[in-house]
């Protein structure tokens, strides 16, 4: 139990560095940091000035550099793996090289760093745009206002509605999260708001939502062989813990939808979801 509390904290810790990583305000402070750093390698490159304000550049430049080098190993430390970290950021990295000595020479590379930040802009500028704009969890808390009155039969489960929508959303804001993964997640959420229902809700009541939660936690369970268990338990904010509840929720949701509805929903969002 203590190597488990440890390894959730950790997980916590990182998925916090990394939201505040791609956050749009980080973005803009080292779109402004790359600026500089460029018009120095500019000045220092053309011989613009000389003597200590020459020294004054080349050691800001090579300050900067140090930043970005801590920056990007963060980032590494940080995400789901080595592989897809260095997919993303490769050409940041070798922006940096020439801040070590045997590939000096190869100073040309730090003109690179002008092409993130038409990456960092584009990216920041749509994040700041939904976040601005948009209400992320009124969803979630329209959900917890359909189910707040039930106390049913399966209220152990449907209870779990909203804070399974929650890790869902949480998963998709971790940069740790493969591509194939935020695909099945998508799809998980998709389900959310779909016309297509096994138990209508306007007779099952909140029941109606027991497909929704089944599919959400078949999802998480695949989830668990292409991401690191701290990564759903950082993501999770609900009661317990979100391993032992896909292990214990899952069979008992088969058994109320029944294999007909499990097949029905399989065939319409084209999953394989047995």
């Amino acid at each position: 139990m203590k190597t488990a509390a440890k390894t959730t904290r950790r997980g916590v810790i990182k998925s916090r560095i990394d939201r505040f990583l791609r956050h749009p305000a980080t973005d803009a402070f080292i779109m402004v940091l790359i600026l500089i750093s460029v018009i120095l390698f500019v000045i220092e490159a053309y011989g613009i000035v000389g003597g200590d304000i020459l020294t004054f550049v080349e050691t800001t430049g090579d300050v900067l550099t140090i930043f970005f080098i801590v920056e990007l190993s963060t980032r590494w430390l940080v995400s789901s793996g080595t592989k897809q970290h260095f997919r993303e950021y490769w050409m940041d990295w070798l922006s940096v090289l020439p801040f070590f000595r045997p590939v000096r020479i190869l100073r040309g590379l730090r003109l690179l760093r002008a092409l993130r930040i038409l990456r960092l802009y584009r990216m920041g500028t749509i994040a700041q745009r939904f976040l601005t704009g948009t209400d992320t969890h009124w969803f979630e808390k329209n959900l917890r206002n359909e189910i707040a009155n039930y106390h049913g039969r399966y209220a152990e489960q449907v209870w779990l509605l909203p804070d399974l929508f929650r890790i869902l959303t949480n998963l998709l804001d971790d940069g740790r999260v493969d591509s194939e993964s935020r695909r099945k997640i998508c799809v998980a959420l998709a389900y959310f708001i779909t016309p297509f229902e096994v138990m209508p809700k306007e007779f099952h009541g909140p029941e109606g939502y027991l497909d929704q939660i089944y599919l959400s936690l078949k999802i998480l369970e695949n989830l668990r062989e292409n991401l690191a268990e701290n990564v759903l338990h950082s993501a999770w904010e609900g009661e317990g813990d979100i391993v032992e509840i896909i292990t214990q929720e899952m069979p008992i949701l088969k058994e109320i939808i029944g294999q007909d509805g499990l097949d029905q929903v399989d065939r319409y969002l084209g999953l394989r979801i047995k």
